[in-house]
């Protein structure tokens, strides 16, 4: 019997298996993962909480020009693979000069002829203008000055019906009759836009007029923090009062005086994420940008849940004006569940509430419908003091911060950035229903230093002893593992409590371990 079923074996052909036998869905992922590029697809800065993961070959070298070479070899494979690749090819797509206005314009125009002679037969097909999602637009090529650049640049706008997104990077400001171009030829469906203009003149016309902005109501992402005016404390002319934008639910500002006066008249219903980028702040004008800041939310504070401060660009690894205590006053921002910052910020200022005033003060119940009071933070002058914060804050669940290093976080070297982790720790009260602080950006398992799992459980458990989870940037919680078989590990450090501060130092060091004892 078991030599007839090893015949029937024999004889009966092997499974067989090709590319054909996986299907549509799983070949796009396979594409996407090879060709991956953030912001590809939308504007939107996503969760700073979302679990990253260390650098590996797919996610790690890929630039805009090897994705788009990539994308390029794999629609020639094969028809099969065409049809499939087709999709990426085109969801993103770069028009830098007049040639490649021209290249792609007579590509979808071709892309038409056919869809045109196909239908005439009968059979149901559309462009490849629809895979289209994300236009960006850049002038920095002495063609693209041309008025037929520009021409071409209004003619593919007009070919695009699923246009999402579109990223505009101008040298300089752009002319009135240019602006009118989107205004006229980009759909309205549009839901990111990210503007990168230069220097506007006062009296100049902008993008964020009323006669361009509020035809986009379908925009989630607004994304101007690289818009740049001529004079900061004062904006382009043809300004409405009120602009209403129903539908945006992420804001990206520089820390621009005038930019956040005009943002603090929008209406924003919506509005949820606000990414605040200090990247050029003057520090000779400081004070006039927190006047705007508050007054910025005064109007949509209470509407924030997640709230990020991107850093100065600094070698002198300085921190930016704008202190971060202002963020998580509860009557600020009474909504605010995350906040994000550089850890090179001003370490927040607090003074803990006794513990008999701590229980006296209810939380706000869940279900409750009230909205919360709130009120803008006073306005500073040049010489006021910084904010301080004495009242809990019962909102904040999340704390992420960026810019750790391991160098950082030995704590026998204290630093600024350790000072704001001792900082939530020493004012844990102040904020009762805060879970997680996450070094956004820090991998422990990326590190090259050989403590640095020791070191950073050292901080976790400091942070447990506080009923918080201290994560890295992949969301985990390090901690030692109970030894198998009852067998002890050698501790490779010795936690040493002098000046009222715990130093680690490694046992082989004999001379570091008797300093730190002494």
């Amino acid at each position: 019997m078991s030599d007839a079923c090893g015949l029937v074996r024999l004889l009966r052909p092997a499974p067989q298996t090709d590319h054909s036998s996986l299907p549509p869905e799983l070949w796009i992922d396979i594409f996407r993962y090879a060709t991956y590029v953030p912001r590809i697809r939308g504007l939107s800065p996503g969760d700073p909480f979302e679990p990253q993961r260390p650098s590996n070959y797919a996610w790690g070298v890929n630039t805009p020009v090897s994705s788009l070479a990539t994308k390029r070899n794999v629609v020639l494979v094969c028809r099969a693979w065409y049809c499939l690749a087709t999709e990426l090819l085109y969801e993103h797509v770069v028009i830098s000069s007049r040639r490649r206005a021209f290249l792609l314009l007579r590509t979808l125009h071709h892309s038409d002829r056919m869809v045109r002679r196909m239908q005439a037969r009968g059979e149901i097909t559309e462009g490849l203008a629809r895979w289209v999602r994300h236009v960006e637009i850049h002038d920095c090529a002495r063609t693209s000055k041309s008025l037929h650049f520009w021409s071409a640049v209004a003619a593919i706008l007009s070919l695009l019906p699923n246009l999402h997104v579109l990223s505009g990077i101008w040298e300089r400001p752009l002319a009135k009759n240019l602006l009118e171009v989107f205004s006229r030829y980009l759909t309205s469906s549009i839901q990111g836009l990210y503007w990168d203009e230069g220097l506007i003149p006062e009296g100049e016309p902008s993008l964020l007029s009323s006669a361009f902005l509020p035809k986009y109501q379908s925009l989630r992402v607004l994304d101007i923090r690289k818009l740049r005016l001529e004079d900061p404390d004062t904006f382009p002319a043809d300004t409405a009062s009120s602009i209403s934008l129903p539908s945006v639910v992420d804001l990206l500002l520089p820390t621009c005086p005038a930019v956040l006066g005009f943002a603090r008249k929008l209406e924003l219903p919506r509005l949820r994420r606000l990414v605040l980028d200090a990247a050029n702040l003057r520090r000779n004008s400081s004070s006039y940008v927190s006047s705007s800041l508050n007054k910025l939310l005064a109007a949509h504070g209470p509407k924030i849940t997640t709230l990020e401060l991107l850093p100065m660009t600094s070698l002198s690894y300085q921190a930016s004006p704008i202190s971060i205590t202002t963020f998580l006053q509860p009557d600020v921002c009474p909504m605010l569940e995350t906040f994000v910052f550089d850890c090179r910020e001003k370490l927040l200022n607090a003074r803990s509430p006794p513990p008999s005033s701590l229980s006296s003060t209810p939380a706000l119940p869940a279900s409750s419908t009230r909205p919360p009071s709130f009120s803008a933070p006073p306005t500073p002058s040049r010489n006021a003091p910084e904010p301080e914060l004495h009242t809990p804050n019962r909102t904040l669940r999340r704390i992420g911060i960026r810019g750790m290093g391991i160098s950082r976080l030995y704590p026998n070297r204290p630093s600024h950035a350790q000072e704001h982790l001792h900082s939530l720790l020493r004012h844990r009260a102040l904020f009762p229903v805060l879970e997680t602080v996450r070094t956004v950006g820090f991998l422990v398992d990326a590190c090259t230093d050989q403590f640095a799992r020791d070191i950073f459980i050292w901080w976790t458990e400091k942070f447990e002893e506080q009923g918080l989870d201290m994560q890295d940037g992949e969301g985990v919680v390090w901690l030692y593992t109970d030894p198998a078989d009852g067998k002890q590990e050698i501790v490779a450090q010795d936690e040493i409590v002098a000046e009222d501060r715990a130093s680690l130092v490694h046992k082989s060091d004999a001379e570091e371990v008797k300093s730190a004892k002494a």
